[in-house]
């Protein structure tokens, strides 16, 4: 009689100690890319330090991480990194917006798919850079311009991995669901989301990668606001430490971005078989 309350204390017991064992692992995961970036900055400090590298064009990492830490203290840069999310945020809500229904419409059906999926492919290739003169005649200089490029750079991973998503849905689930007798809308809601879903999340963090790459170098190109401007003045006054701090600046919010996705991907596919598997 007292085996199971035995058994139930015990596996309290285990809970604090498979606790400290993932967190374990997670510290043995980020421990790996930690070592190369010490090594990389290690590398920087010395080949910049004898001579390999000529200081006046790549300063040592310890002055580019001076540089970066007096930045963060001045209002500057942030008005730079707010500029920038601001137009990559706007930009993600219309990809989405646009992205994921369109995608799954035109993945909804054999003939759609066949329809487009060469022309899409062939859309998708063209620089959207190339672009630019039209959406300046269209747009002007400003805001709407710099949208409009993230939205033209971004939406193309997440509106075919629409398309894939919702083509490839097994077909043995569908009749189930017809022979059920479930209604096109409650289908939808239990069979073709949940389907497409790890496709949408994979597009998603694509597609933001590409939006704040487009969202940074608008304001490279064009001027204004933005991170791609605030290296560019770092480089008008022949601050190279600054630039170099700036482009650091630019590097750690990409990753802040890229984790904050991957994150957003692991609690909304929290019943999906792979993530299921990468937690363990």
């Amino acid at each position: 009689m007292r085996a199971e309350p035995q058994a139930a204390v015990g596996g309290r017991r285990g809970e604090p100690a498979r606790a400290r064992g993932r967190a374990l692992l997670d510290a043995l995961r980020w421990a790996e890319p930690a070592s190369v970036v010490v090594v990389a900055v290690l590398a920087w400090e010395i080949t910049s330090h004898v001579g390999l590298l000529p200081q006046r064009d790549f300063p040592p990492a310890t002055q580019i991480l001076s540089a970066f830490l007096t930045d963060i203290r001045h209002g500057e840069l942030w008005i730079g990194v707010g500029a920038s999310m601001r137009a990559w945020a706007l930009g993600m809500l219309i990809i989405i917006a646009i992205g994921v229904p369109v995608g799954m419409l035109l993945g909804s059906s054999s003939i759609s798919y066949k329809l487009t999926y060469l022309t899409i492919e062939f859309i998708r290739t063209l620089p959207g850079i190339a672009a630019l003169p039209i959406l300046m005649f269209a747009y002007g200089v400003g805001q709407p311009l710099v949208i409009s490029l993230v939205v033209l750079a971004g939406i193309w991973p997440l509106l075919i991995q629409s398309m894939y998503g919702m083509h490839d849905i097994d077909p043995v689930a569908v009749a189930t669901a017809k022979v059920y007798g479930v209604g096109r809308l409650r289908r939808f809601a239990l069979v073709d989301l949940p389907s497409c879903m790890p496709y949408i999340a994979t597009g998603l963090r694509v597609s933001g990668t590409f939006a704040l790459i487009f969202a940074i170098a608008a304001s490279l190109v064009i001027g204004g606001q933005g991170m791609g401007d605030a290296m560019a003045e770092a480089a008008r006054i022949g601050d190279r430490s600054l630039l170099f701090a700036r482009v650091l600046a630019c590097g750690l919010l990409g990753l802040g971005v890229t984790l904050a996705l991957l994150a957003l991907e692991r609690r909304a596919l929290r019943w999906h078989a792979s993530q299921r598997e990468a937690a363990r």
